[in-house]
């Protein structure tokens, strides 16, 4: 009988200020869409885990799960003190540490707080510097000297979270890190969000990458009906809830283009996540202070009295 193959399991913090792509690298990585993407700040809204599953040059196997947190900022507001508090809530759970960082951005005293901030918790950090492809060699190379002189990373990596580049050896390195355990996952999965809020998540990336403008970040989708159909397609009745009335004619449009776009947008993302026809039907409606309901923080996980 052949000896068990040893296996490799744990978990990956990223962390960085808001729009330094931890959404995209987390996506790269794992393969598939699980955390949503937008240019608006502060996109992601709660801790997303993406299963990333890598065979070592010993053939054993290593699960690298990693932590797609919201960006850190300074909070204001309840539903932002929510994210901030699920975004630093993880750090002392894991196994590893990831800093990342847009290099078209300054070290600023931002950065540098959260630097701070993760060093009184964990001391290893390991560097990622994304979007290496939209800086001149030297000016990258005296933004790893500027990182370098403030704090002594465990390792530091070159990367393009878009187009992959560099990803391949973040992606080695993570998973030789791990500590010998059993996997926490089985190896078709690539998110433990529940399928609905993934497909709410997806509608609400494409809210914003089409209305990106004229839309308060503030909106909320719900995936309220679930249903699979005999032949394994999936109906799915999503309800897209805004605070504001004058918001419900931006979100559908003249003659209900807009809305239209981004129902097929959705769904295309949606039917290649799920490898299933999808029928998407959108609704939209005013929920008065949806932000004051502590039932919609309990829903996708994050601390109402943050």
């Amino acid at each position: 009988m052949s000896q068990k193959l040893n296996t490799k399991s744990g978990f990956v913090n990223i962390l960085g200020v808001p729009n330094s792509g931890k959404s995209t690298l987390i996506n790269t990585l794992v393969g598939s869409k699980i955390s949503i993407v937008s240019h608006k700040v502060q996109t992601t809204r709660f801790c997303v885990r993406g299963i990333c599953n890598f065979t070592l040059s010993d053939k054993s196997q290593s699960q690298v799960i990693l932590i797609d947190t919201p960006g850190v900022f300074s909070a204001k507001r309840r539903l932002d003190k929510a994210m901030v508090s699920a975004a630093w809530s993880e750090l002392g759970h894991s196994d590893k540490v990831i800093f990342i960082h847009d290099v078209t951005k300054s070290l600023d005293d931002n950065t540098i707080d959260i630097l701070k901030k993760i060093e009184k918790v964990k001391v290893n950090i390991i560097l990622v510097l994304n979007k290496i492809d939209l800086l001149k060699k030297e000016k990258l190379l005296s933004k790893i000297s500027e990182f370098k002189s403030f704090y002594n990373f465990e390792k530091t990596f070159l990367i393009s979270a878009k187009n992959g580049n560099g990803c391949k050896e973040l992606v080695e390195y993570l998973a030789f890190s791990m500590p010998s355990h059993p996997l926490m996952y089985d190896d078709q999965t690539v998110s433990d969000l529940p399928q609905s809020i993934l497909a709410s998540e997806i509608t609400r990336e494409k809210l914003f990458q089409s209305l990106n403008k004229e839309l308060p970040y503030n909106l909320m989708v719900e995936t309220e009906k679930w249903d699979v159909n005999k032949d394994k397609s999936i109906n799915i009745q999503q309800t897209i809830y805004i605070n504001k009335n004058s918001h419900k004619p931006i979100i559908l449009g003249k003659s209900g283009q807009n809305i239209k776009r981004i129902g097929i947008l959705s769904r295309k993302d949606l039917e290649k996540l799920f490898k299933t026809k999808i029928h998407l039907f959108l609704f939209v409606k005013f929920k008065k202070n949806w932000m004051e309901d502590p039932s919609n923080y309990k829903n996708i996980g994050l601390d109402y009295n943050a």
